[in-house]
């Protein structure tokens, strides 16, 4: 047996065509077939329903849908939206208590959901001072002008620590509330230090791939002149036997703003 197409809502009908349909079958005395020949767009069922129900219909319009009336009115759904606006971080309980607590919390968060509205978790960012400002707007400045082909003789560099044990998967166990603590269904971990490793690493359309080595070994290689080196404001970066190796390469160091976030891969 053939796959069954499912159905589709189909609109309704128009007063004007409602309208149209009624005068074929009163007035010209056509019946449903020869109406849905001239309108094949519009089945003989919708066209039949269409004429029996003209006398329950006031100027050719469909009446009040059936069911529980919405317990929010416009000027509900209004209120809610304007306290929003005027606080964003106000909780459901107030926006519940703002409409005489008539609903859910529930049917608050379905209003806004309609409208694709939603509470979302608030992000977090370093704080950035008035001078840590300026000094972005400066660097935007500096480089703007930059083209494609100055940007290509970056070395943009990072590093990261890895540490022994972090970041393992989750494991999840299926069992009821009191199953919980069951000593035979406890993942043990490691207590205290564990052994951590620092890569460091550079990324540049000048070489190919990424070079894990130190400053003193790889530096010299992978740049040359008039190429830019970058690094963030690491601890490490600002170390004096750090700043005194970079000047004695003679490198181009590139200044990066405090707590900017990493164009590097």
């Amino acid at each position: 047996m053939a796959p069954r197409t499912p159905r589709t809502a189909r609109r309704e009908l128009d007063p004007c065509m409602r309208a149209r349909i009624c005068e074929l079958h009163t007035e010209a005395h056509w019946g449903y077939k020869r109406i849905h020949k001239v309108h094949p767009e519009i089945p003989i069922s919708t066209i039949r329903n269409t004429i029996k129900k003209e006398q329950e219909r006031i100027n050719q319009r469909s009446k009040a849908r059936s069911g529980t009336p919405a317990k929010l009115t416009d000027e509900d759904k209004q209120k809610l939206i304007e306290l929003t606006i005027q606080n964003p971080h106000i909780k459901y309980e107030e926006l519940r208590n703002a409409v005489d607590n008539k609903v859910t919390i529930r049917t608050i968060q379905n209003m806004f959901q309609q409208i694709h509205k939603r509470k979302w978790k608030q992000r977090k960012r370093p704080e950035i001072l008035p001078l840590n400002a300026q000094k972005r707007l400066a660097w935007a400045l500096r480089y703007e002008a930059y083209t494609p082909r100055e940007w290509q003789r970056i070395l943009w560099t990072d590093e990261c620590t890895v540490e022994r044990g972090k970041g393992g998967q989750l494991i999840w166990t299926w069992h009821s509330l009191t199953e919980q603590l069951r000593e035979h269904d406890i993942r043990e971990i490691r207590t205290g230090k564990s052994i951590k490793k620092m890569f460091w690493g550079g990324d540049s359309n000048l070489i190919n791939g990424v070079h894990w080595q130190l400053y003193m070994e790889q530096l010299p290689e992978l740049l040359d002149n008039g190429d830019i080196f970058m690094q963030d404001n690491a601890p490490v970066h600002r170390a004096h036997i750090i700043r005194d190796l970079l000047r004695e390469l003679g490198l181009d160091i590139m200044e990066w703003p405090p707590y900017s976030p990493d164009l590097n891969l």
